[in-house]
């Protein structure tokens, strides 16, 4: 179950980034994991995305178009 935070919501709808972009990226883009971190970042079609996993939810953060600030 995808979990979104007020601030991710906020963002994606500001940069026009629709939910089925932020989930096709999880599910199926280049994924890595911060180190010392529960921090996961997914990337895909330009678009990257900051998420935690807790047992079956996952818990986006932020989205934002890749190379592009924060």
């Amino acid at each position: 179950m995808f979990i979104y935070t007020k601030h991710v919501i906020e963002k994606i709808d500001t940069l026009g980034i629709d939910k089925r972009e932020v989930e096709n990226a999880i599910k199926r883009g280049m994924k890595w994991k911060e180190s010392n971190s529960k921090k996961w970042h997914a990337q895909m079609a330009g678009i990257e995305v900051v998420f935690m996993k807790q047992g079956k939810n996952i818990f986006i953060i932020t989205a934002y178009f890749a190379g592009r600030s924060k």
